[in-house]
């Protein structure tokens, strides 16, 4: 699943990782996203922006660690955040500056789960 609040940025990264084998399903935020996660079969990882309106990366990470269907979901953080410190106390498997190298988010994500 990627969680991304620009819809340019979502439906290029999508384009993408859907050209590299993914099955990609997608979401504007975290609200939307908690929202289809308890409507569809769980994701095999989550690609996560963290600044986003309505309801950010940090409060579904936070919502996301509460659940016992969805904390063992592996969740890669992106974030034009320098200092990440906050972002890293949430157990991230990885967290990617943007703007995102695309082989670094593919390498990324080939450790959590391969593509088809």
């Amino acid at each position: 699943m990627l969680v991304e609040d620009d819809f340019m940025l979502r439906a290029h990264m999508s384009e993408l990782l859907a050209s590299e084998g993914y099955l990609v399903s997608c979401a504007a935020d975290g609200a939307e996203a908690l929202d289809r996660l308890e409507r569809e079969p769980p994701p095999v990882a989550i690609v996560l922006d963290i600044v986003m309106p309505r309801m950010n990366g940090v409060s579904f990470r936070e919502a996301q660690l509460q659940s016992p269907t969805l904390r063992e979901i592996p969740t890669i953080a992106v974030t034009a955040l320098h200092g990440a410190a906050d972002v890293r106390s949430l157990g991230f498997e990885d967290i990617i500056a943007k703007p995102v190298q695309f082989d670094r988010l593919v390498e990324a994500l080939a450790k959590l789960c391969p593509s088809s």
